[in-house]
């Protein structure tokens, strides 16, 4: 069930808490460590006893940081009393779904008070090496095709899947993200390019006296139209320069939070130094061209 609750005394977790169930050897093969108290055993399997292990969310929210005091109380979960025999090391969350928000317990006493229509049973397999994941994959496969007692010629009724498979899932999202933060960025860019070509042009307007009088001591179009070029690029640098500078300070405080390493994209820096430099290029052309066509004559009497 993904949404049992459970109390202890007057305290008791929100209606989300995921009761898992499994045999001595479910700690090791779905990447949990104790933090306090004991693992399942398989007297606790067999005799299908009333005993769990709690994940640190539930142990924190029902009995505070004090990971050694949950071991030995008793626990109601969705109503049934069961005593806790350990509590579970953080682990973390994948795609949105958190880890440390459950209680295991034994696959016997999940069949009898948790099962339903929707029930979802695994075996799950671990191997020393990541060399032998191919054969041990063979292996599982015969194994399970004659428990299901399936002949050459029939196809499996049952699922094989790999840890990498769900990497392989992430690595698709992640490309669909990154193809829609391409195309947020490039209408963003496409903004951005609009507002500084009209600040450009108001900076023309503003300076019309200014570019009469470059003219009028001897300054040719180039010049005018290199300082307005010049001067938007610039503008749009220092944008890409807050923006990664925030960009990086952002990125890797969450990469603190969740204790990644450090990283500085370097290739990501350089793009954003050169697309930024390209918008303020393209921005500053029509205002850079219409201040150095400006009539010296009337632009010195503009006011």
């Amino acid at each position: 069930t993904n949404n049992a609750t459970i109390n202890f005394e007057n305290k008791k977790t929100n209606p989300t808490v995921r009761v898992m169930g499994g045999d001595d050897l479910f700690v090791d093969l779905n990447g949990y460590k104790i933090a306090s108290g004991r693992n399942l055993n398989d007297l606790d399997v067999q005799s299908g006893r009333n005993v769990c292990l709690l994940g640190k969310t539930v142990a924190t929210t029902l009995f505070g940081e004090n990971l050694e005091r949950p071991v030995d109380k008793i626990v109601r979960v969705n109503g049934i009393p069961f005593r806790v025999i350990g509590v579970l090391d953080e682990k973390g969350s994948t795609l949105g779904f958190s880890w440390d928000n459950a209680a295991v317990t034994s696959y016997n006493n999940v069949r009898r008070f948790f099962s339903g229509p929707k029930s979802s049973f695994s075996v799950g397999i671990k191997v020393k090496d990541i060399n032998m994941l191919d054969a041990g994959i063979g292996e599982a496969e015969g194994v399970f095709r004659s428990i299901r007692k399936l002949t050459t010629t029939e196809g499996n009724n049952f699922l094989i899947d790999k840890s990498d498979s769900f990497v392989d899932m992430l690595l698709k999202n992640l490309q669909w993200l990154t193809i829609s933060a391409i195309v947020i960025g490039f209408i963003t860019l496409l903004g951005a390019a609009i507002g500084l070509m009209n600040i450009m042009l108001v900076a023309v307007t503003e300076r019309t006296k200014e570019v009469g009088l470059i003219k009028a001591i001897g300054g040719k179009q180039r010049n005018v139209r290199s300082q307005f070029l010049y001067e938007s690029i610039i503008i749009s640098l220092l944008g890409a320069a807050f923006g990664i500078f925030f960009g990086i300070l952002l990125g890797n405080s969450v990469s603190i939070l969740m204790k990644t390493g450090f990283v500085v994209p370097w290739a990501w820096v350089i793009l954003g130094i050169v697309i930024c430099s390209l918008v303020g290029l393209f921005a500053g052309l029509y205002p850079a061209f219409k201040a150095s066509r400006l009539n010296p004559i009337e632009a010195l009497r503009y006011e």
